[in-house]
């Protein structure tokens, strides 16, 4: 999709079709965004995207932070067919912009893939495994879920949400465990914690076994317990207030809920859960008086018949 001047001044005046056009693009808008803030995201994104585009034609090399990639690595469109149509129906939006690319980092076994997002510009592309581009799976990963996943990230990366933003991820997944566990590694610190709190085990049973046969190691096994217990509890009580927030919302949208709260931000996710709220409809017409995102939310997912667009 190209962003031309016309859409952006559209957008700009806050006219709906537009803003709920670029909603289905997966142009959402930001959690505090103005139309004047969202149209300047927009400038900025064309202008960094142009700029990337000319790097690759003039110089064949595109360096983004440690990263270089080449016109050769573009993940080419036909790609992005199948998991757009994950997201639209998960989510309702469809993401054709995103420049994506074939790269294995150095030293990185088990990678598939990542989206790098850039503030306060909001310049995003995203690396996939080089062999997915001659085949569909490796190992534990399908390419069109991968995709999908990133794609999830990249749509919401106006709301800046760390709380709920993997269990919107990984509801792209084929998968029922990972559908159901993914969600608990937020970040590289959960899984630095994780492989941590292993690798000081293996490293107290080598030393039990070479050095210091008397070592207890079950002080260890503590470690490890309760590195687990403190990323499962907190993953089972994000998932709570999801699955909540869910219902609730199922109430006025019973076709597309997940489409509704998937532009929520953490704290809406939170209060719909907290069963606070009271009369749902109250509680979004009021945020529509003062919110460009929730008047889109409201144009295309919610009417007063309770029949969506």
């Amino acid at each position: 999709m190209e962003i031309t001047d016309k859409i952006i001044q559209h957008a700009q005046a806050g006219d709906l079709e537009t803003l709920a056009m670029l909603d289905s693009k997966g142009f959402l808008i930001g959690a505090h965004e103005s139309a004047d803030q969202f149209a300047e995201r927009l400038k900025t994104l064309r202008h960094n995207i142009r700029e990337m585009d000319r790097e690759l034609e003039e110089n064949g090399r595109f360096l983004f932070g440690n990263y270089s990639v080449t016109a050769e690595d573009r993940i080419p469109a036909g790609i992005f067919t199948a998991c757009s149509s994950m997201t639209e129906h998960l989510y309702s939006f469809r993401i054709d912009w995103v420049p994506g690319f074939f790269v294995t980092p150095s030293f990185s076994w088990l990678f598939g893939g990542c989206a790098f997002y850039s503030f306060p510009d909001f310049f995003t592309f995203f690396i996939i495994r080089q062999c997915f581009a001659r085949k569909k799976r490796w190992l534990i990963y399908d390419r069109d879920e991968l995709l999908a996943h990133e794609l999830c990230h990249v749509a919401r990366i106006g709301l800046q949400s760390n709380i709920f933003e993997e269990n919107f991820a990984y509801k792209t997944a084929s998968s029922r465990f990972r559908r159901k566990v993914g969600g608990m590694f937020r970040g590289p610190f959960d899984a630095f914690l994780l492989l941590g709190s292993t690798l000081i085990l293996l490293l107290s049973q080598v030393t039990k076994t070479f050095f210091l046969p008397g070592l207890d190691v079950a002080y260890f096994w503590g470690v490890v317990g309760l590195a687990v217990l403190s990323l499962g509890t907190r993953h089972l009580s994000a998932c709570l207030k999801f699955r909540k927030c869910l219902k609730k919302l199922a109430g006025v949208s019973p076709d597309f809920f997940l489409a509704v709260a998937f532009r929520c931000t953490d704290t809406e996710i939170h209060q719909l859960a907290s069963g606070k709220v009271g009369d749902i409809r109250s509680w979004i017409n009021s945020r529509t008086t003062d919110s460009l995102r929730w008047q889109v939310i409201q144009h295309r997912f919610i009417s007063e018949d309770e029949s969506v667009r």
